[in-house]
């Protein structure tokens, strides 16, 4: 990871957020990093792994009320 200011991942849109954490994922499994910079990564991957989740259950949330007023 760079030392690069990276974008708040409450502020990322679900496909930014998917497409950080999955890169995250490839840069962890390679091992080529030292101990510290992978637990910043690991930190970081978590953090976009609950913005992802926040926004599928908003997500999920929404369709269940699109279906609720089909039915009205």
């Amino acid at each position: 990871m760079t030392d690069k200011k990276l974008p708040s991942p409450d502020k990322m849109t679900f496909e930014l957020a998917a497409d950080e954490l999955d890169a995250i994922v490839k840069r962890i499994d390679e091992g080529k990093g030292d101990l510290e910079a992978m637990m910043k990564e690991h930190e970081r991957g978590q953090l976009l792994v609950k913005r992802c989740r926040d926004l599928l259950a908003e997500a999920e949330q929404e369709l269940a009320s699109m279906e609720l007023d089909d039915i009205d």
